[in-house]
């Protein structure tokens, strides 16, 4: 069994079992309790894998909407869960940090402009992420922000196509496809209780033997490039950042980690935010 047995879980709805619509993770909407269900049954199902395998500390931080997904109720004891998304900074990533021995994207999907299934970078807003010039995801900034303290991406339940990408950033990664990715909007989809029955023994050989991979350490100093959609939001976020923006579209922050830098948008998002409302 490896010394090392603690894990970190970022969760996200869209690569969840049975998902292909954004109504079915929009909290409020009459297909999100269903939805929430089939996340919950997942994260479980992954708690219970490590545990199984020996962990002996596990936290959760809940990334998708406002971060009030997790139902705690549910969450076995000793578990820590952050909820409501409280923001990054530099010298705290959400909760991660290099006592864990790895980390685990649980729900995600696959890159904006990759055409797969529900495929978006964080908002609808972003066009594109670059970190020193690498083209990123969801997944590749949190493989990114993991690597600054030392932590491997270890473990990504995703549909087929986010899995694809976790495998192409960190080869050896272990992955569970939810779905089979068809359209953007289309999946071929697996039974639950064979997802459920997948990640659990996944996770359960996974807090026996290790990860298998190694952090993904961006060189520092970093650039974060952020290439945005035209629309209310850019413009909000101008108004915020002038001098950061070098063309209508595109703004780049620099700092010493990808924590730091991806700490520095998220800030000004929410300003940006606050503007627009």
């Amino acid at each position: 069994m490896s010394q090392r047995s603690s894990y970190h879980i970022r969760c996200d709805m869209e690569g969840v079992s049975g998902v292909v619509s954004m109504e079915q993770v929009t909290p409020g909407s009459p297909t999100y309790a269903e939805t929430r269900e089939w996340f919950m049954a997942e994260l479980l199902a992954l708690v219970e894998g490590l545990r199984s395998g020996g962990a002996d500390r596990i936290s959760i931080y809940d990334e998708h909407w406002s971060g009030r997904n997790v139902d705690i109720a549910r969450i076995p004891r000793g578990v820590a869960v952050f909820c409501g998304k409280p923001p990054y900074r530099p010298e705290w990533a959400g909760g991660l940090d290099a006592s864990f021995s790895g980390m685990i994207l649980h729900g995600l999907h696959s890159m904006a402009g990759s055409g797969e299934l529900l495929a978006h970078t964080y908002e609808w807003d972003i066009r594109e992420l670059h970190l020193n010039g690498l083209l990123v995801g969801e997944i590749g900034m949190e493989t990114a922000i993991a690597g600054d303290w030392g932590v491997p991406l270890a473990m990504v339940v995703a549909d087929s196509a986010g899995a694809d990408e976790a495998r192409a950033l960190r080869p050896g990664v272990v992955t569970v496809a939810t779905k089979m990715s068809q359209s953007p909007d289309g999946a071929e989809c697996r039974p639950l209780p064979d997802v459920l029955e997948e990640i659990r023994a996944s996770a359960e050989r996974l807090a026996q033997d290790g990860p298998t991979t190694e952090p993904l350490r961006i060189s520092e100093p970093v650039a974060l490039e952020c290439r945005l959609w035209p629309g209310k939001y850019t413009d909000a976020l101008r108004s915020v950042i002038p001098a950061a923006f070098v063309d209508s579209e595109r703004v780049v922050l620099h700092g010493r980690t990808a924590t730091d830098v991806w700490s520095q948008y998220w800030q000004h998002k929410l300003e940006a935010s606050r503007r627009i409302l």
